[in-house]
């Protein structure tokens, strides 16, 4: 295996790693054995040369090297960039050199699951390393979406992988696309699933809200089947493959600049391999299917904040507020919908809204139909100290007038008072 080979399958495997694989399904996924599939995940591979052979692509065989150094290995990017320098010769001559740096591994066949337009749409991060910035190191990853039936693509590249970032990212892709799938599929990435248990998996209450936003349903990869979402994994290895050999101005907004240009030029004007078909062309099909955006205002992302709950309570600029008792809950999350307006959440439901009550006596605020009802309690409208539930009521008694008390002092008193 050359070096760009290793280094590209390096690169694949850190990938897959960082996304939870296992190094049996790395290496079942590049089909290289597991020793190697283990190696690539602990080190980078060392750099072999290669002896040089007489041809016409001698002079460019240094600026070759450098760009295949900087992992450009597609020969149409390549080929583009010596006859602008001068070459003369055929693309095969080309190919041949190049080919031992980017050689594909073999893969198993596996049955492809396709989707009606606008049904499914795939997100998938990638990992493209660490990058020099505007004269500083940063890692730098990219944010792929891919519409199931069109293989139309949305790409974007970020210094982070945190919520309000993967938000925005999702918008933008909505935007991109003119519309919103049905469905969108994600593997377990911690801004989407919170938890998963044996038969249930609880998602993030912020994607959870996002989602309902929007109105889209969300699907979620079965641990250890990572192909379930092949659209988007194939195009991180187009990305790979393709837009990250080309040149670009290190610095964020050129790296943004230059995908667009890429996705409408290249990525999604030139056929699909799968389909025979460029994805622009299968888009306007697709397009239609997509629920509209144009009058959905951008998701404003609200802050979240952690509480522990405590007998029924959290506290909230140090008042306590009372939630709907539940002796399993142990940790909330509040939503600030205004400075003086919170929403509390569960893993997935609000469980009630409060308003900052600004009264400096009142320390604990609570709600009735928060308490739980203790067996045994007066029912309301009882009667009677606290200490006793079931103290009986006093018995009605008729009012009478004074004249009548008169009357028996004078005439004196029957033994029976009708």
């Amino acid at each position: 295996m050359t070096f760009e080979e290793k280094k590209e399958v390096f690169w694949l495997v850190q990938d897959y790693r960082k996304k939870g694989w296992t190094i049996t399904a790395i290496a079942e996924e590049l089909n290289i054995s597991w020793p190697t599939a283990k190696k690539y995940c602990e080190k980078v591979p060392e750099k072999q040369t290669r002896p040089k052979r007489g041809s016409k692509l001698d002079p460019y065989k240094e600026y070759i090297q450098m760009r295949i150094q900087e992992g450009t290995t597609n020969c149409e990017v390549l080929l583009e960039e010596i006859k602008a320098r001068g070459y003369t010769g055929g693309k095969t001559l080309l190919k041949d050199y190049v080919q031992p740096f980017r050689k594909a591994p073999q893969k198993q066949a596996i049955p492809r699951y396709e989707t009606e337009p606008g049904e499914q749409a795939q997100v998938d991060w990638m990992d493209c390393g660490i990058r020099l910035f505007n004269g500083k190191k940063k890692r730098v990853y990219g944010f792929l979406m891919t519409l199931g039936y069109s293989r139309k693509k949305y790409l974007h590249f970020v210094v982070n992988m945190k919520m309000d970032t993967f938000l925005r990212c999702m918008r933008q892709a909505f935007e991109y696309f003119g519309g919103v799938p049905k469905r969108v599929l994600f593997d377990n990435m911690k801004t989407v699933v919170q938890k998963r248990l044996q038969k249930q998996v609880i998602l993030t209450s912020v994607f959870t809200d996002f989602a309902q936003y929007y109105g889209f349903q969300v699907d979620l990869c079965q641990p250890g089947k990572p192909r379930t979402k092949g659209k988007v994994e194939n195009a991180v290895k187009y990305v790979r493959s393709n837009f990250l050999q080309r040149k670009h101005e290190p610095n964020l907004e050129a790296w943004n600049r230059d995908a667009l240009q890429w996705l409408q030029q290249v990525a999604n004007a030139k056929p699909n391999s799968t389909t025979g078909v460029a994805p622009d062309t299968r888009f306007l099909d697709e397009q239609k299917s997509l629920l509209p955006i144009l009058n959905i205002a951008p998701y404003a992302v609200a802050k979240w904040e952690k509480r522990v709950v405590y007998n029924g309570y959290i506290t909230v600029n140090n008042k306590k507020y009372s939630i709907p008792y539940d002796a399993s809950l142990k940790e909330v999350r509040i939503k600030w919908i205004q400075p003086d307006w919170f929403e509390v959440w569960d893993h997935e439901r609000k469980l009630t809204e409060y308003t900052l009550n600004e009264d400096p006596n009142k320390k604990v605020i609570y709600r009735p139909e928060h308490i739980p009802k203790v067996k045994g309690a007066p029912e309301q409208g009882d009667l009677g100290l606290a200490t006793s539930p079931h103290v009986q009521k006093a018995p009605t008694v008729e009012t009478r007038s004074l004249e009548y008390y008169e009357r028996f002092r004078e005439e004196g008193f029957p033994y029976a008072v009708s």
